[in-house]
């Protein structure tokens, strides 16, 4: 039995140092080895994982609630008979698990005047795809390439951006190819109607390599603006995976379609557009802005400075009047980051500003802190943070 409670505390720290990104690869083998071992192994790590993702803090008890508990296990152990102690003790083992886990995460987070990880966060590193209509996937590298393998397209690769040529023949079946934008990644399309696509990190674009029929039709997750060839013959649709379907004949715009935002934002830059619902359309015009909210289902037209919406193509995060929430989850589609609260009420703090994409991170939070309000721990790569 002290074997098994001195494996538990062991696999607490492991556990710790996963959630908060300080595993190495040896603690790496012997958690994944211990998570093989049972089921209830598994549930009870993700339970543990989903409670620390939430940033419920009051479920990180003190150092002091921990040995209280401790003590009431082994005065309650002592108490019981052999024939019982076996399924017993399971429990006090899953119980020792969880509060100590609580234990030292706490002791790592709220641990005063404890320096900050030496391990900076930084910006993610990775190259966009494109992904053929055969299934074959191309890395996109910053030096020109032709790339071959679709038959029917000229595809050219210049830095960050790809190219489409429009043939002068018949199209006999439209072929689609998907450009997929890592982390930290943006790319340039250029579709082969002279259409411009510039996509945000964490970004798909699914589109025609020649276009045909009627009507030209992409499909976007994520973020993109888009800057479409006229052609009063053949309307421009954006097509998004929260059912907000886009129809322009030519203009310029910015759509934010995240699958894991409450909301579907389209802003419009020139021309005009029309937003098709699943029970309605909305025609917007340039500097408004349509907000679909997934959730409740319902849509706000709002006036808006539109340069803001689309200022992340050129290097920016411009924030106006925005929850800290929002603004956590734009930039961790950069940096390499866990987000944390300390509270509801954080997550609700709302800020104005201007941020570089490119600074160091350490700049952004000093930024942050200064202007929301707020304190920022850094610990690995898990950022916590909460009210000053």
């Amino acid at each position: 039995m002290k074997d098994d409670l001195i494996g538990t505390f062991k696999i607490s720290r492991l556990v710790a140092a996963d959630l908060t990104g300080s595993l190495d690869d040896s603690g790496r083998r012997e958690l994944d080895a211990w998570l093989r071992e049972a089921d209830e192994n598994r549930v009870i790590y993700r339970e543990i994982k989903e409670k620390f993702k939430k940033g419920k803090r009051e479920w990180l008890y003190s150092e002091k609630q921990v040995e209280q508990q401790l003590a009431i296990f082994h005065k309650y152990r002592t108490k019981k008979t052999s024939r019982v102690l076996g399924v017993w003790w399971r429990y006090v083992a899953v119980a020792v698990l969880l509060f100590s886990v609580a234990g030292i995460l706490r002791w790592q987070m709220d641990g005063e005047g404890r320096k900050q990880s030496l391990v900076p966060i930084e910006i993610a590193r990775g190259n966009a795809v494109l992904v053929l209509s055969t299934g074959e996937r191309i890395a996109l590298v910053d030096t020109l390439q032709t790339v071959c393998g679709e038959s029917s397209a000229d595809i050219q690769v210049s830095g960050q951006t790809i190219s489409y040529r429009e043939e002068n023949k018949p199209v006999q079946e439209q072929v689609y190819n998907t450009l997929v934008v890592p982390r930290a990644g943006e790319f340039k399309v250029e579709l082969a109607d002279g259409t411009k696509v510039w996509l945000n990190a964490l970004s798909e674009l699914r589109y025609p390599v020649q276009f045909a029929g009627g009507q030209r039709v992409v499909y976007l997750k994520g973020e993109g603006y888009f800057e479409v060839a006229s052609d009063s013959e053949k309307p421009f649709i954006v097509k998004t995976f929260a059912n907000v379907d886009i129809k322009v004949l030519g203009t310029k715009f910015n759509v934010s379609a995240y699958e894991n935002d409450v909301d579907v934002i389209t802003t419009l830059a020139e021309g005009s557009v029309e937003v098709i619902l699943s029970n309605e359309r909305v025609r917007i015009s340039p500097d408004e802005q349509l907000v679909f909210n997934k959730e409740e289902n319902s849509c706000l037209l709002r006036e808006v400075d539109a340069s803001i919406y689309s200022a992340w193509k050129n290097g920016l995060f411009i924030f106006e009047d925005q929850r800290l929430e929002q603004i956590m989850e734009q930039l961790k589609r950069w940096y390499e980051m866990d987000v944390f609260y300390s509270g509801e009420e954080v997550r609700n703090y709302r800020f104005s500003g201007d941020l570089k994409k490119y600074d160091s991170f350490e700049k952004i939070v000093k930024m942050l802190e200064e202007v929301a309000g707020v304190k920022i721990d850094i610990k690995g790569k898990c950022v916590t943070i909460g009210a000053k």
